[in-house]
């Protein structure tokens, strides 16, 4: 009769073969999916590269194996295999700290800001919560020019 050991050690091996199987088709599917998309790519889709360009299809060039892309004012040309998609932008959800500030700010033309440093002034706060605050503030000096 086997010895428990053994039947243990050949479970776990089965079960490792079948999840390595699984993960490799999917990564297959993956890398097929990703080629599809490359090879129908057309000008005037957006486009990243892995380096991290963001740039416009001008030409696809696929007997070399090149495309071709504009960025900026620029054009450049790359290999295929270097193009990725394009990573998606969030719609912006402003922050707790944007709000506030803008409602310092709004609060600043009218005049009421005397009335919201008193109300501040007289919360305690933690020492984490005061480096929060030293940041905002901070952050609200800088000029862009």
């Amino acid at each position: 009769m086997p010895d428990i050991t053994t039947i243990v050690i050949l479970v776990l091996l089965i079960l490792m073969m079948v999840w390595m199987g699984h993960t490799s088709k999917k990564q297959q599917q993956s890398m097929k999916d990703r080629e599809n998309w490359r090879q129908n790519l057309e000008p005037g889709d957006k486009v990243a590269t892995q380096s991290g360009l963001l740039a416009e299809v001008v030409e696809v060039l696929p007997d070399y194996d090149e495309i071709v892309l504009k960025s900026e004012d620029s054009t450049s040309r790359w290999r295929l295999a270097a193009i990725t998609e394009p990573p998606v932008r969030p719609a912006y959800i402003p922050d707790e700290e944007d709000a506030d500030s803008a409602t310092d700010a709004a609060a600043e033309t009218t005049g009421q800001t005397a009335d919201k440093q008193d109300s501040d002034s007289s919360d305690t706060a933690t020492k984490e919560d005061s480096q929060d605050e030293q940041l905002t503030d901070n952050s609200s000096e800088l000029n862009v020019k």
